[in-house]
């Protein structure tokens, strides 16, 4: 984008935000860049209209037919302007403190509902990407979009059902049913070996594929009478240390 529709740009953005005299500076430090720009002329004539500046307005916007004649929305937004000065009965009303508001007058009804219409406008233009560049391009501008935005449909709001919290149930614990087993509890890694002489499973903490920590049964496949379990703890802590053998579902030992 060049420096002359960034201007143009900025001055759309404004007058939506109305700030109408901010709107004007930036419309024309683009037809400074830019003259020909037919639509920031007819624009500005539009951001002077919501200051009351009726003849500089229509100044502005003669410029933009003399640019492009055939330029309906610059037609359309001098029919306005004209009809706001012979209301007004003054070539140009005091400008406004602020750009979205106009001193009320005997007439008023018909002139707000002009300005309303060219704001309407502006913000319709700005949705809908008409921000237009020079060249081969439509000439058209903001003026001239005055289809009506529908009202949207207000959608009800929910009324939020609180819900309990989910208290966590514990996870019963899954004994083996059949075979010898060696239960070890620990929150921490631990080391050592269980099994049967001659046939030890060593536990060497973390190191293990499977981590030995919180509960953990180890099978004990050759079993002649004799279970062996020594088992330390990596920490040295004061923590329990749970060692239980079970045979067939039921604890022997612990």
């Amino acid at each position: 984008m060049d420096d002359a529709q960034k201007w143009f740009s900025e001055g759309v953005a404004l007058f939506e935000k109305g700030e109408y005299r901010r709107a004007v500076a930036a419309f024309d430090k683009a037809g400074a860049i830019d003259p020909a720009m037919a639509e920031v002329w007819n624009n500005r004539g539009l951001a002077l209209v919501q200051l009351g500046k009726y003849d500089e307005a229509l100044r502005s916007i003669e410029k933009a037919l003399a640019i492009d004649p055939g330029y309906e929305h610059a037609k359309r937004a001098k029919k306005i302007v004209l009809d706001l000065r012979k209301e007004s009965g003054a070539p140009d009303a005091p400008p406004q403190a602020t750009g979205s508001q106009e001193s009320p007058s005997p007439s008023g009804g018909k002139r707000t509902m002009y300005i309303a219409i060219a704001a309407a406008a502006v913000i319709v233009a700005v949705l809908l990407g008409a921000v237009l560049i020079k060249g081969g391009q439509s000439s058209e501008g903001i003026m001239g979009m005055f289809t009506p935005t529908p009202t949207p449909t207000p959608v009800p709001t929910a009324t939020p059902v609180p819900t309990a919290t989910p208290v966590p149930t514990p996870t019963p614990k899954l004994i083996p049913q059949s075979g010898v087993w060696v239960e070890i509890t620990y929150d921490q890694y631990y080391s050592g070996a269980v099994g049967v002489p001659g046939n030890q499973l060593p536990l060497t903490g973390t190191k293990q594929v499977k981590p030995n920590t919180g509960d953990q049964f180890y099978p004990i496949l050759r079993n002649n009478g004799i279970v062996t379990a020594t088992v330390s703890k990596n920490d040295g802590s004061g923590d329990r240390l749970t060692v239980t053998v079970y045979s067939n579902g039921v604890a022997i030992k612990n």
